[in-house]
């Protein structure tokens, strides 16, 4: 009798464990999987960061300078799924001269839904005409708005004039298509090369413009 009564504890006992290991591996999955992605989420977002950060040798903005300073054909890798945007210099002012870059993200590494945040010292989104010496040719700003679940994060890169103290000399690069390239791609690579060089006399200022070509693969 006392053996049959054993033989009942034991058993609720082991269905009690179940329980309770199951409601540990729920409360784990739960708490855990959100974390991983988050975890996943700030080294992606960290990756993007790397991919505008003018101290990076390999980063966008280091790449299109060398090739216009240089000349030659260079190719930027990324390994991020997201959207890439051309706009190429029109003439119309600074804002037609950038490329763009966008993911969807679980974490931010920016203040959400606010306008366009510079990280670039000195600069401002669009950007002004820059000292040679003192402010870098390219600017990189970035922002992240809400979508309800998720964030869309976007980086932007602007090339703009830069002006010696004296006024006398100006110095540009210009993103413009590679023929028959498009303007919007979610490709994983983006071919430089360099085009054509001119001196434009502006007044007493001689602004020397170099044209970079941007192909999305």
């Amino acid at each position: 009798m006392f053996a049959g009564r054993k033989g009942q504890g034991d058993i609720i006992s082991a269905v009690i464990l179940v329980v309770i290991a199951i409601g540990l591996v729920g409360t784990a999955y739960m708490w855990g999987i959100p974390l991983i992605e988050k975890q996943q989420g700030r080294t992606v977002v960290d990756r993007m960061d790397s991919y505008f950060d003018g101290t990076n040798v390999n980063s966008l903005p280091r790449m299109i300078e060398d090739v216009a300073n240089n000349g030659g054909e260079k190719t930027f890798y990324s390994n991020i799924d997201g959207l890439w945007t051309l706009n190429e210099y029109d003439g119309s002012g600074e804002e037609n001269n950038s490329i763009e870059f966008m993911i969807a993200s679980k974490v931010s590494n920016i203040g959400v839904d606010m306008d366009w945040i510079s990280f670039t010292d000195g600069g401002t989104c669009p950007p002004e005409i820059g000292v040679l010496g003192i402010d870098e040719g390219s600017v990189v700003c970035a922002r992240a708005d809400s979508t309800g679940v998720n964030y869309n994060i976007t980086y932007r890169m602007w090339f703009r004039e830069i002006d010696e103290s004296s006024g006398t000399r100006g110095y540009k690069i210009n993103l413009v298509r590679r023929e028959g390239g498009p303007l919007i791609s979610t490709g994983k690579s983006i071919r430089i090369s360099r085009g054509d060089v001119q001196t434009i006399t502006q007044g007493s200022k001689r602004l020397i413009t170099t044209e970079v070509k941007i192909l999305f693969e």
